[in-house]
């Protein structure tokens, strides 16, 4: 089922592609000023005598920019042109970065949901497999004596069709097959589940056993439909984060057939309690995103020796996430977040990520601890008295 560490790792993946979007923006709004104060060509004045004016302009727009993308209240008048055009392409830039991050919430969302699509195909393939076996026999007639149409009369496969809830879930998912991956099933069929002798001895007693249906059910779950090469190859053309979400469908497929008895199939939810960890989730990147530049000076304060423009990128976004969590959350110890996030680190970031990101948070959590910026309660309280 999908968790937290998951969840985590999925919000720092779409904070780091706000932020290379949110860069762009930044950039772009200064080009806006470079253009806003070009030289009027329709004027009777030279391009030359223009320039020097607007140039000045320009300057101080960008100056003005500067202190708007930094939160610095204006302390200087500076002329009604300059400023103007500073609000507006700062106006601009605003627009365009809650479009990009609306869209990237959204993103999220979706594609952990589309985690439980992949895990309802899957159960569509196996329950695909009886017609597999019977285009099978058909097609070797007498050059095989296996009879791989007895797959049909396992048990599992048999109430696959007339489960209510399976059928219902794969209409309102619209879960189906193309002709190219019901061509890719039969080359996994033939290649991996035909020659495979525990698949052939099996065969003569299908459906003689509800647990021996169950066990087979699981052995070509686990052997072919999560680790052929093709089925492999399949899912990481599908998806680009199939190396992360993989375990997720693998454990929501294996439970499902956990059972003892056929009443006792149930489609397995996408998490325990999910409402709860979306609602998690979408406030930890919603409150990135609010709260970007007070967690930028919380983290500059801390990293004063490593200007910002030298720390990796992922460094930074791991260790504003981090300090979001723990303020946002009164719920989560502290720990927990700072143990999560170097985690993260390890695995996105430098070699020497997790004990740079380890030794900052520390120092930075007992500040805002003591600040009562961080406060917890329940068992968020758990290691605050060490702090």
């Amino acid at each position: 089922m999908v968790n937290r560490r998951l969840l985590r790792v999925k919000a720092f993946q779409q904070m780091y592609a706000y932020w290379t979007q949110e860069r762009a923006q930044h950039y772009l709004a200064f080009d806006g000023l470079a253009a806003i104060f070009q030289p009027d060509l329709s004027l009777m004045i030279a391009k030359e005598d223009q320039t020097p004016r607007l140039e000045g302009l320009r300057k101080l727009a960008e100056i003005q920019l500067t202190e708007f993308f930094q939160g610095i209240p204006t302390e200087e008048t500076i002329p009604a042109e300059a400023l103007e055009a500073a609000q507006s392409v700062h106006r601009t830039y605003k627009n365009n970065i809650a479009k990009i991050a609306k869209e990237l919430k959204k993103e999220m969302v979706v594609e952990v949901e589309s985690i439980f699509k992949q895990y309802l195909k899957l159960l569509y393939y196996i329950q695909a497999l009886p017609m597999i076996g019977q285009w099978d026999e058909q097609r070797r007639l007498l050059e095989n004596p296996i009879k791989t149409s007895l797959i049909g009369k396992n048990k599992v496969l048999a109430i696959m069709p007339k489960w209510r809830d399976l059928q219902q879930a794969f209409a309102d998912n619209n879960i189906g097959w193309s002709e190219d991956e019901e061509n890719m099933l039969k080359k996994v069929f033939i290649e991996g589940i035909l020659p495979d002798e525990a698949f052939s001895n099996y065969l003569p007693n299908a459906g003689k056993d509800v647990s021996a249906d169950i066990e087979m059910i699981k052995y070509i779950l686990k052997n072919y439909l999560l680790k052929h090469p093709i089925m492999a190859e399949f899912f990481e053309e599908k998806d680009l984060n199939w190396h992360l979400n993989k375990d997720v469908v693998k454990s929501l497929a294996t439970k499902t057939f956990k059972v003892d008895a056929l009443e006792d199939l149930q489609i397995q939810p996408l998490g325990l309690q999910w409402e709860d960890d979306k609602k998690f989730f979408e406030e930890l990147f919603d409150y990135c995103i609010k709260e970007d530049i007070q967690l930028t000076q919380w983290v500059n304060d801390q990293t004063k020796n490593w200007e910002t423009e030298r720390l990796a990128t992922t460094d930074l976004i791991i260790l504003k996430m981090a300090v979001a969590e723990m303020i946002q959350f009164a719920s989560i110890p502290v720990k927990v977040s700072i143990n999560e996030f170097i985690e993260v680190a390890k695995n996105y970031s430098t070699p020497k990520s997790g004990s740079f990101i380890n030794g900052i948070l520390d120092v930075i959590s007992v500040r805002l601890i003591s600040e009562k910026i961080i406060q917890k309660s329940g068992r968020g309280l758990i290691d605050i008295a060490s702090k």
